[in-house]
Formats: C-alpha cells, sequence, structure tokens
C-alpha cells in the first residue's frame, strides 16, 4: 500500500530531508498533468513500505531540487525538465534539457501546453 499527502512547493526539501534522515530510499519522482497544471510525486520505501508526497505546480515555477538529499533525483529531475519543461532550481547537474533531446528536438514533448525555446535576440523574445 502506498500512502500520499499534498504539501507544498516551498516544503520539498524539508519533506526530502524527513524521508533521507529516517532511512528511506528514494524510488523515484513522478509528473503527471492536471488541468494546466502539473502534479509531481515523491516516492519513497522502506521496509517494504512505499510512501510518497506530491506537490502541484504551474509551468512557470521552478521546483527545488532533491538532488543535493538523493542524488538519483538527478536523472528524473533532469527528464522532467525536458519532457514537461518544469525547471528545478539548483540540481547537481542541470542537463539544460539536453539529457534524452537534441539541440532542436522540440521542446517539453510530454507537456499539451505550449513551452517554446527561443534564442537571444530572436525577435519573438
Amino acid at each position: 500500500m502506498i500512502t500520499t499527502k499534498e504539501i507544498k512547493l516551498e516544503d520539498i526539501e524539508k519533506e526530502t530531508k524527513y524521508y533521507y534522515e529516517n532511512g528511506y530510499r528514494f524510488v523515484t519522482e513522478t509528473c503527471l498533468e492536471e488541468e494546466g497544471k502539473f502534479k509531481i510525486i515523491y516516492t519513497f520505501e522502506k521496509d517494504y513500505q512505499m510512501d510518497s508526497f506530491h506537490v502541484f505546480v504551474s509551468p512557470q515555477e521552478e521546483v527545488p531540487s532533491i538532488s543535493k538529499i538523493y542524488f538519483a533525483a538527478l536523472p528524473v529531475e533532469n527528464e522532467i525538465h525536458e519532457m514537461f519543461g518544469i525547471k528545478f532550481k539548483n540540481l547537481v547537474l542541470d542537463f539544460q534539457g539536453l539529457l534524452f533531446l537534441g539541440e532542436y528536438a522540440p521542446i517539453s514533448p510530454q507537456a499539451s501546453i505550449e513551452i517554446m525555446r527561443r534564442d537571444k535576440g530572436d525577435k519573438n523574445e
């Protein structure tokens, strides 16, 4: 059985530290789009029990990275950025949207909302 709870964006690091300090293993982060917002689900495990929390964020909000607490979150957060356009602040290693996609690939192919890449000096900037 998995338990889950909704938290505020500003509580992500505090909540993650709780799991780390209590011996939980980081399992994954998942992103879903729901009604124009994104739901990011953080999942942890200890003694065969899954536990999770989630946050709702708008496309414009920056999400605190948990990669300084759980290094294994690094590829997942880079992937979420690439696929959905969500920006994570303080990533241990930021691939700048080029982890899986090439430089000229479509931006945020999993998001149904439009997120566009613009070059500096572009007339539409």
